[in-house]
């Protein structure tokens, strides 16, 4: 009698009970990783919101130090003879003032090594193609994944070319009556777009690849060109709006458009220092009055 109580308690697992568990636990697992990936893919955009920010604040901080926010490329402050480009005079106002005084005030003439060293708050955790590693063939500068807003940054009034329409100037007070909270300043780009990079540092005006975009005359059609013809045209009006994920970077990614990693979202920084998400549904109509900063529009019903 106990001889049998003890063969039927050590009884093992059959072969189809096993098969059962191993298919329930494949099952969880296959519930479970969606919910991992949006978490982290949530953490990821929460991450890059926050860098917006900090970019934002940044060129807040440039503004009342110099009485104007930076240029798109050129000097700042002006009749300087100094050489940048937005987001190189935005470092000694994010916590990066040993990188910049290494540049001794002109990014071309810098050490190799301030212009390739990765940025923190220049990266977006979301960026699969981001490599701290990788530099432009010939032009040694580190990536990016945003963009400054060439229509508040630079000069469209200048035309399509040559550099001046760079040297932009805006001020606060004088440049956005569209209203802080309604024109964008930053917004998300790939780091490696088409057979291009998006680089921090480099910002030469002739180079379509640069981190800006809604570039171009406001008055033109085509927007801005490329003396030497390296890469697309700039986009401007409701074409100029933003892609979301575009998908291999390689072939789908526009050079001159913004570009985001996050589904169905682009994060933006905003004049007022707000960072928001746009709906990838919002009209191109929309957008472009969210990027021109004294266009005289109302905000669609999207925004």
């Amino acid at each position: 009698m106990l001889r049998s109580i003890l063969s039927r308690s050590l009884r093992g697992f059959t072969l189809i009970e096993l098969l059962v568990v191993i298919a329930i636990i494949a099952v969880l697992i296959g519930l479970l990783l969606p919910a991992v990936q949006k978490v982290r893919e949530a953490a990821s955009r929460m991450k890059c919101s926050n860098n917006l920010k900090q970019i934002a604040i940044a060129a807040h901080a440039a503004h009342d130090a110099r009485g104007a926010f930076p240029p798109m490329y050129g000097e700042y402050p002006q009749a300087t003879g100094n050489n940048g480009t937005l987001f190189f005079w935005l470092l000694p106002f994010m916590e990066e003032t040993a990188l910049y005084e290494k540049a001794n005030g002109n990014i071309y003439a810098s050490p190799p090594d301030a212009h390739t060293k990765p940025i923190r708050l220049f990266r977006c955790p979301s960026d699969g193609d981001y490599d701290d590693g990788l530099l432009a063939p010939g032009n040694p500068w580190a990536l990016g994944c945003y963009g400054g807003n060439f229509q508040v940054f630079g000069n469209p009034d200048a035309g399509d070319y040559p550099q001046p329409n760079m040297q932009g100037q805006a001020k606060l007070s004088a440049a956005i009556p569209d209203g802080t909270s309604t024109t964008i300043l930053f917004a998300e780009k790939y780091s490696r777009c088409n057979s291009y990079a998006t680089l921090w540092g480099h910002g030469n005006w002739e180079t379509a690849w640069m981190a800006m975009f809604a570039y171009g005359n406001r008055a033109g059609t085509t927007g801005y060109t490329s003396q030497y013809n390296w890469g697309p045209a700039g986009k401007v009006g409701p074409t100029s709006k933003f892609q979301i994920m575009p998908d291999p970077y390689q072939t789908a990614c526009l050079t001159n458009l913004a570009q985001s990693q996050h589904t169905g979202v682009m994060n933006v920084a905003l004049a007022d220092g707000s960072v928001r998400p746009l709906s990838g549904a919002m009209s191109g109509d929309t957008w472009w009055r969210a990027v021109t900063p004294n266009g005289g529009e109302l905000m669609g019903s999207d925004w």
